[in-house]
């Protein structure tokens, strides 16, 4: 009995031990896992959960990526559709442009094409007429015929001219300037020749050799040129100055002619050196009228504007106002010295001398002009392709007097490139009548 009392205390005494001490962290660890599998079955069921959502939630996109593809796919086809009816309306546009720019392109080289035969046919065609005119132009009288017939239209030509007559002095040296300039230039030949028309030959030399040498300081001093050509009221005081100038230097002759100049109108400050250059011309000019020497000195003026024309190179070299003129008068020298008389020669010496921005070549052919002017005539410069006629030089020296209403003096020229025919220069007018003239110019109005 004791036993079984002392090991139902002990059996006490052991539960007593895994209560207090056993007991509570085993309940502790139990709760514990307990929990533990609360949380992970709560996670489970949240995750669970979570696929179940994931699983509609991708149902839902599987769904509305069909319906977006479905959108998709119906707006491509619209798209498509749209632009296969552009493409198609841009291909027919662009066809069509095509097209019309193929007919417009086939209709311009039909056109050029037809214009190129027309202008080889054309050219060929005055190839042949050219031919034959100049074969037909071999022959001296057939030649002679086409210098009449080119009379018969100046005839026709010198008909029709209806007008007063001019005088040949009044237009040469002055036909560029205005009317002012025009007006004293006439003014002042006029008086020039009522004060000269009593001085000797000496005193007329220095008269023109004393001008001469006034251009060559208006030429040097462009400031005392501009003044004294400026228009002013108070034409005294220029007079008082050119007589301050120049007065004891030159002949009282010449001064007055210069006072006279100075208050006279110009257009241009240039005219009024012009117009002094011109009288200085005039003084050698009418020295040559004295000595019966003007029909010789003109001859030699033309000729000698002649020769410049046909040597470019000589006339180049004369007229290079860079070069001394010391240079250029031996250079003159040495082409015309012995071969022209004393008039001729002061002449070409003071245009060399006193080249401003003009060719030698056209200032002697003014001179020229000039000369005949003295003799109250213009030249007319008449190219043939062979020599005219007494009778034939008569005739144009007639027709061209009705046709210019005054006196002309004729200088022929043989040239046979010009076939037939005649071409007639008269100061800056040019009568074309030669038959290489009129081939050409038919030539040149075939269509290109």
């Amino acid at each position: 009995m004791s036993i079984f009392i002392g090991q139902l205390i002990g059996f006490a005494v052991i539960l007593f031990c895994l209560w207090k001490w056993v007991l509570p962290p085993l309940r502790k660890a139990m709760s514990a896992r307990q929990e533990t599998v609360r949380a992970q079955l709560e996670e489970s069921r949240l995750a669970k959960q979570k696929l179940t959502d994931a699983s509609a939630a991708g149902e839902r996109a599987r769904a509305e990526a069909a319906r977006e593809g479905s959108r998709i796919r119906d707006e491509a086809r619209g798209d498509a559709d749209s632009i296969r009816e552009d493409l198609r309306a841009q291909t027919e546009r662009e066809v069509a442009r095509i097209g019309e720019h193929g007919r417009g392109q086939v209709e311009l080289n039909r056109s050029n094409l037809i214009r190129g035969l027309r202008s080889d046919l054309g050219i060929e065609a005055v190839g042949v007429a050219a031919q034959v005119v100049r074969g037909h132009l071999e022959a001296p009288a057939a030649r002679s015929a086409s210098v009449d017939r080119t009379l018969d239209e100046l005839e026709r030509m010198a008909a029709s001219v209806d007008g007063p007559a001019v005088t040949a002095s009044d237009r040469v040296g002055n036909h560029s300037m205005r009317a002012a300039s025009r007006d004293s230039v006439r003014a002042l030949s006029a008086g020039f020749d009522q004060r000269v028309s009593g001085l000797d030959d000496a005193a007329l030399a220095r008269l023109g050799s004393e001008l001469a040498d006034v251009v060559g300081v208006l030429n040097a001093q462009p400031v005392l040129r501009k003044h004294l050509a400026e228009q002013t009221d108070n034409t005294d005081a220029k007079r008082a100055l050119v007589s301050r100038l120049f007065g004891g230097k030159i002949s009282d002759t010449a001064v007055v002619f210069l006072q006279d100049a100075a208050a006279s109108k110009w257009s241009v400050a240039g005219d009024f050196t012009t117009a002094v250059e011109r009288q200085s011309r005039v003084a050698v000019l009418l020295r040559a009228e004295r000595a019966d020497r003007l029909d010789d000195t003109e001859d030699e003026l033309f000729r000698a504007g002649r020769l410049l024309v046909a040597e470019p190179r000589l006339t180049g070299m004369l007229s290079d106002t860079r070069v001394p003129v010391a240079d250029r008068l031996r250079l003159l020298e040495a082409v015309f010295g012995g071969k022209v008389n004393e008039y001729t020669d002061q002449l070409l010496r003071q245009t060399v001398r006193l080249l401003r921005h003009r060719r030698a070549d056209g200032a002697v052919a003014s001179i020229a002009d000039l000369a005949a002017a003295r003799r109250g005539e213009s030249v007319a410069v008449i190219q043939t392709a062979t020599e005219l006629t007494t009778a034939q030089k008569a005739r144009a020296t007639d027709l061209l007097a009705r046709i210019y209403q005054r006196r002309v003096s004729i200088q022929t020229e043989v040239d046979p490139q010009l076939l037939g025919g005649l071409r007639i220069t008269v100061g800056d007018e040019v009568i074309d009548g030669d038959i290489a003239s009129r081939l050409a110019k038919a030539e040149g109005q075939l269509p290109r």
